[in-house]
This record gives structure tokens, sequence and C-alpha cells, in this order.
């Protein structure tokens, strides 16, 4: 399964698209503001993009390849696709039991990987805050 990236489609549905195929990932997509060094992440650099506007009205690049997301990609690879096409800097964030942590760790890990670890991480700390039933 992958997901194709249409400039036509919004950020929103591009978001619950992924995590539909993530279920244990989300999807926030930044831009980074002007003049300021991308490479730093923190707030005062990026703004988070939350809303309905096309992938469109970011387009910076119109390479021929076609964008696909897909369970073999890397986050690291993912990020690079992106910045190169639409200048937005992407955030993975990985399921952790009750909370979401960002993926920046192991952004070498393909995206069926972090799903897979976020979706054993939460299963397991749900198991251990069962209430025990003590007969």
């Amino acid at each position: 399964m992958s997901l194709n990236i249409d400039d036509k489609k919004n950020i929103q549905t591009l978001q619950s698209e992924f995590n539909a195929l993530f279920p244990y990932l989300r999807l926030m997509l930044t831009k980074v503001v002007p003049g300021h060094d991308s490479s730093a992440k923190n707030s005062t650099n990026q703004l988070q993009i939350v809303d309905d506007t096309p992938l469109l009205d970011y387009k910076i690049a119109n390479p021929e390849t076609p964008f696909c997301i897909y369970p073999e990609m890397t986050v690291a690879e993912l990020e690079q696709q992106f910045l190169q096409r639409y200048g937005l800097e992407p955030i993975i964030l990985r399921k952790s039991g009750n909370v979401w942590i960002e993926a920046s760790i192991t952004d070498d890990w393909t995206l069926e990987e972090q799903n897979t670890q976020g979706e054993l991480i939460t299963k397991q700390m749900n198991e251990r805050n069962k209430p025990s039933t003590g007969i």
C-alpha cells in the first residue's frame, strides 16, 4: 500500500490518509520561516500548517517523478521529498502509550518500522496499565 501525493490534495486530507495508512504515526507539516536556520528545530523557526490549503500552494519544485509515501520509505526520505517539492518540513510523531513523541532520532527507520514500534509500545503500556482483578 502507498499514499499518492497529489498537489490538489489539501493538508488535512493528506494527514488523515497518512494516519489511516500508519495508525500509530502522525504527520505534521511545518513551513520554515525564511532567513532562519532550518536545521534548528524549534517553534521560533517554524510555523505549523494546519489548514485546508492544497499542497500546490506550497510547491517550489516540479520534478517529473511522482511522489508516493510507502511503508518502506524512511522518515529521512519523507523529509527530503517534502522539503524539495514543497519547502515544507514534515514532523513524524510516533504513539507511545498515551503520548505522541517525535521520531527524530530514528529518522533512518522506515515508516513501517516506526508504526510497528508505536503499536508494540502502546500495547505494552496499555497492558501494564490495566487494572488487575485479584480474586
